[in-house]
């Protein structure tokens, strides 16, 4: 056992809306994952979420998170996200999502705020062949953990860019799924030395369903 869970949680709802809220400890786990943390219920959050069509689906949610990670201890978060998501029901799914996390310091020194934006669509062609797309546009300020690097803490904002393709196969009683994506980033010229001038990835994959 690592922690010990403690929360409340409160769930409204009517035909096309729900709203759900919580409270609960705010600070993640220690590194001795043999003891339990003390319970607290010193952070919160609720979020709403609408269905206005059976295609659509728009949330939001808050939260305030009392010292949530041990690598900025003194720092409370407040945190927003908002999301709409489509599917068409023959085959095409998208999302689009926005979140923000502001750290809010108890000694008045640090803190700042850091925005996402997250779009992602997925294209099944026909009953075998699937298309898939991610774009990703993060503020980070933790690519340089050594507090001793001149830029330790500073804020970059980095772009992903990624496509992908899956190929479905059935095989009697399961379904075998073989693809791959590839990723492009778009960064700032001070992240060269670290991280290369046109940094890129890929990724392979194979992915068994039973029951297909």
């Amino acid at each position: 056992v690592s922690m010990l869970v403690v929360a409340a949680l409160l769930r409204l709802s009517g035909r096309r809306w729900q709203i759900e809220g919580s409270a609960f400890r705010g600070a993640e786990p220690d590194e001795r994952r043999w003891n339990i943390e003390t319970p607290k219920l010193d952070s919160w959050s609720v979020r709403a979420t609408l269905t206005p069509t059976p295609r659509w689906a728009i949330q939001a949610s808050y939260g305030q998170i009392k010292q949530p990670e041990a690598l900025h201890p003194g720092e409370d978060e407040h945190r927003f996200t908002t999301s709409a998501h489509y599917d068409n029901g023959q085959g095409f799914a998208a999302m689009a999502a926005f979140s923000s996390k502001d750290r809010v310091p108890n000694n008045g020194t640090g803190g700042g705020s850091l925005t996402a934006w997250l779009a992602e669509a997925n294209w099944d062609i026909d009953a075998r062949n699937t298309l898939f797309g991610r774009f990703e546009n993060v503020a980070n300020d933790e690519l340089f953990p050594d507090h001793a690097d001149p830029l330790h803490d500073r804020t970059f904002r980095v772009s992903k860019f990624q496509l992908g393709y899956a190929r479905r196969i059935p095989l009697g009683p399961v379904e075998l799924a073989l693809g791959g994506s590839a990723a492009v980033y778009a960064k700032p010229a001070s992240l060269d030395a670290a991280y290369g001038r046109n940094p890129w990835g890929y990724t392979l994959f194979a992915r068994i369903n039973l029951g297909s």
